[in-house]
């Protein structure tokens, strides 16, 4: 008989799942001028992007692949069970060894149950809706078969047959695995189409009974109920399939909990989500807590019943064994008197059959007013010869107990029989015998009273291939102890005993009985064996189920009346405060997408984490492609420089260095390679324990092409190009400087032309402004790069001549010479004009007295007043 194992003791871990950060707990560090607007957008943006990638990837895209896992593994799984009772692997089937096996139709509704879930939402659910009705359909039948008591021929026996572990309907799975089955096709066939509330909340409803299904089948198993109520042990959920039922419930929720009937707001609102969930998942938790409790208890139950029947057997089978030795030796030394004094010769030699000794006779009344039953002398066949004391009845059980034909008898009273040779001459002609009653054998041996009603204690030996055992409380007569044919491989507690070997074990008696049983020998080829059922044993837990079962139903009712209603208005505000949430991280994602200028926020190694729509498109990459960037790839910072009016230092190779400097001008790069200008400002901020930097930057290239064209308009003449009065009096003020310093010379021309008034009233403004252009390039060609040609306003010019060698002729020949050619025919669009110019010249030596610039300048000009005074065309200097 097959040795029921208590099972698996399973632990499990509880498992966490780290959600989005609700909130944006950040402090803000060295914030310069754009920093607070920069903190306050990273952390919204951060939140939001928090939010939805941990709900849209993390649990919609999560859940999507953990229906599809498990539906694979169910699917193995079934195949694998159904495999192995095709192929009549015991490991297969049972997984580890001595659990429990989960038959061949289980197998097969695992496999229905992973197809379903791979099958999911494609047309239309059709497929999964007719797995689900063919579920439905088998184990319908199934779960009629335990109500019926009968055999609808859905067990498919003849698949079972060459394995049986103590189910007596072979093949024939658990009630609660049928109705957890059922409970699976119901929600397939109503989640192929949900189109109303209630069906909505059925579905719900029904994947959380499958859930506590499994979760108390597994409990169950544990608490071992065909043992605490005498079961068939086929009424016990196998390990594998209560675990196979929790992944199925958890598959199904990963299936619906994307399907738009429940992660839209049509059936259910988050705090109605809530409410259900959190109520069903406190009564699943309450009734498997207080199962466990009650796992326990039968564990601390088991080791005392254990440790009870296992002392019978220690402490029995040493008395009796000493108390049958002591009687052997006490048998043997009286048969050695007896033996000694020849008395019995005669009896046996065949001179002398039948013939009588006063001797023998006087021997045999000692040993009968002794205390033993019977006395007899045995020829070499051991057939009796003669006789003393009379058999109640013939022996109905004889057992040799050792090679010198020692026996235990029983013929109503168990007898203790010794035998002694009867040897002459060296030839052994027969035996002598004695019975000794063993009245306490039996009184100590079969003593159950402190045991229970239904304990057994058997004796039992074997004899050609059988064991035979002595009577006991059940039995009045001798018994053999043995199995129907189909249960032949199975062993018995007893055979244990007969190996000599000691210990507790839960299996079936010969009565089909679950039973608790210890086992050992009393003396070596004697088996003893001492059991209980288990319905008796387990008398205090199934009295304390049915007190504690209802007590924990209410509880967990109660409590989840409690917490519904405690947490409805808490619930609520939660829904409402995560719906205003959703809403801002809306505005503030369509405010990251609408800002102009570009916001990008960099982690700890220098890495882009997030940039919205505005940085990406700065740089010339496409949305969202920024992510992950070297920030160094991006923006050179050693190029960069401070703005030009703000005191802000130079900025580094290291980006961090940056933090709190405003309107920092650094050089982008774009993703083509062209470099542009940057500016930005940088503000450190911590979001828990990370430290991130936020970058607000825009491009200002067009802001400095004009910056530069408002320089220009302001120190250079807009027609001519000339340096105007502003930038000629700030280069002669350095010329001066610089001449009184080095020692040198300067020479200052002041020009107006002759004949252009004329020109510009006859030949109109435009030739005008053609021949003032043109006067500009002559000049420009006959001065030094280093010298500055100026046009102060009008048709007057000046020119600057630095570092004179040979004053002040070198600076009379130029003069000179630029007076030739502005004498020179200019051609305008206008036709050919000739004009003059009146120069006056003014040369500082360097070693001279100190001049003041203005009066450098009036003098000057009022000598280009005498050149025009004295006729024109002439130039007036010293």
């Amino acid at each position: 008989m097959q040795v029921l194992q208590r099972g698996w003791r399973i632990s499990r871990q509880p498992h966490t799942l780290n959600p989005y950060n609700a909130g944006c707990n950040t402090r803000q560090e060295s914030p310069g001028p754009a920093g607070s607007a920069g903190w306050f957008l990273f952390c919204q943006y951060t939140v939001a992007r928090q939010r939805y990638q941990f709900l849209g990837k993390h649990v919609l895209t999560d859940s999507f692949k953990l229906d599809r896992l498990l539906g694979t593994l169910l699917v193995l799984l079934g195949v694998n069970t159904m495999a192995g009772w095709l192929l009549q692997v015991p490991a297969m089937v049972e997984i580890v060894r001595g659990l429990v096996p989960m038959v061949f139709n289980t197998g097969l509704g695992f496999a229905l149950t992973g197809m379903a879930l791979l099958v999911g939402e494609r047309r239309a659910g059709v497929p999964r809706t007719a797995l689900g009705w063919c579920m439905l359909l088998l184990y319908s039948l199934t779960l009629a078969e335990h109500v019926l008591d009968a055999s609808l021929g859905v067990d498919m026996a003849w698949v079972h047959h060459w394995y049986d572990y103590g189910n007596t309907r072979p093949g024939r799975m658990a009630p609660n695995s049928a109705l957890g089955f059922m409970l699976i096709g119901a929600v397939h066939v109503a989640a192929g189409r949900v189109d109303s509330r209630a069906t909505a909340r059925s579905v719900v409803v029904l994947t959380l009974c499958i859930l506590t299904i499994g979760l108390t089948g597994l409990g169950g198993y544990l608490l071992a109920p065909d043992l605490l109520f005498g079961w068939s042990r086929s009424a016990r959920m196998a390990v594998h399939t209560a675990v196979g039922m929790i992944a199925a419930a958890v598959g199904i929720w990963a299936g619906w909990s994307r399907s738009a009937w429940y992660a839209g707001r049509r059936f259910f609102t988050e705090a109605g989500k809530v409410r259900l969930l959190g109520t069903a998942i406190l009564i699943v938790v309450t009734t498997t807590v207080g199962l466990a409790g009650f796992v326990l208890m039968q564990e601390s139950l088991e080791k005392a019943i254990e440790g009870r029947l296992l002392s019978v057997v220690q402490s029995r089978g040493p008395w009796l064994a000493t108390m049958t030795r002591d009687t052997v030796q006490h048998a043997h030394s009286e048969l050695r008197m007896v033996a000694a004094q020849e008395a019995a010769l005669p009896l046996l030699r065949p001179s002398t059959l039948g013939g009588r000794s006063n001797t023998f006779d006087d021997a045999a009344r000692r040993l009968l007013v002794e205390g033993y039953a019977h006395v007899a002398v045995e020829d070499a066949q051991r057939r009796v010869v003669w006789e003393a004391g009379e058999l109640a009845t013939p022996a109905q059980f004889t057992a040799m107990l050792d090679k010198d034909g020692t026996e235990l008898v029983w013929n109503g009273v168990p007898l203790l029989r010794v035998r002694a040779p009867v040897i002459d001459n060296g030839e052994v002609l027969g035996h002598l015998r004695l019975d000794k009653s063993m009245q306490a054998f039996s009184r100590v041996l079969f003593n159950v009273a402190t045991l229970g009603e239904s304990a057994e204690v058997s004796a039992c030996v074997r004899q050609s291939g059988r064991i035979v055992c002595l009577p006991n409380r059940q039995q009045s007569r001798p018994f053999e102890l043995g199995l129907a044919e189909r249960d032949s491989h199975r062993d018995l507690p007893m055979e244990y005993a007969l190996g000599g070997r000691t210990g507790v074990m839960y299996t079936l008696d010969y009565r089909g009985h679950n039973v608790v049983a210890a086992y050992g020998a009393i003396v070596p080829g004697m088996g003893f064996v001492a059991r209980q059922d288990t319905i008796e044993a387990y008398a205090v837990i199934r009295r304390a189920l049915a007190l504690g079962v209802p007590i924990i139903l209410l509880i967990s009712l109660g409590g989840a009346y409690v917490l519904y209603s405690q947490t409805d208005p808490l619930v609520t505000r939660m829904h409402d405060s995560e719906r205003r949430a959703d809403q801002s991280a809306a505005e503030i994602r369509a405010l990251m997408h609408a800002v102009a200028d570009g916001i990008m926020t960099v982690d700890g190694t220098g890495r882009v984490r997030s940039a919205n729509p505005a940085a990406c498109a700065l740089f010339g990459h496409a949305e969202g492609a920024l992510a992950g960037y070297p920030v160094a790839s991006l923006i050179d910072c050693a190029a960069s420089k401070a703005h030009a009016e703000s005191a802000a230092p130079q900025a580094h190779n290291d980006f961090a260095q940056l933090v709190g400097t405003a309107n920092v001008r650094v050089d982008g790069r774009r993703s083509d390679g062209v470099r542009f200008p940057l500016e930005l400002s940088v503000t450190a901020v911590h979001v828990g324990k990370a430290r991130h930097l936020v970058v607000i930057m825009r491009d200002i290239t067009e802001r400095q092409a004009l910056e530069r064209r408002l320089e220009r308009m302001a120190q250079y003449d807009s027609l001519t190009g000339l340096a105007n009065r502003t930038l000629f009096i700030d280069r002669l003020r350095i010329a001066l400087a610089r001449s009184q310093r080095a020692q040198s010379s300067l020479a200052l021309l002041f020009i107006d032309l002759d004949g252009f008034k004329q020109v510009n009233d006859t030949l109109g403004h435009h030739a005008g402004d053609q021949l003032l252009v043109a006067v500009a390039q002559r000049m420009t060609m006959l001065v030094r790069c280093t010298d500055t040609v100026a046009r102060l306003g009008g048709d007057e010019f000046t020119v600057l001549l630095e570092d004179v060698t040979q004053s002040p002729l070198s600076a009379s020949a130029v003069a000179e010479k630029i007076l030739v050619q502005l004498q020179e025919p200019f051609v305008i669009d206008a036709g050919c004009v000739q004009i003059g110019a009146s120069i006056g010249l003014v040369v500082r030596d360097g070693a001279g007295p100190v001049t003041d610039m203005e009066q450098l300048l009036q003098l000057a000009d009022s000598r280009m007043y005498l050149a025009k005074q004295s006729g024109k065309n002439r130039v007036v200097g010293p």
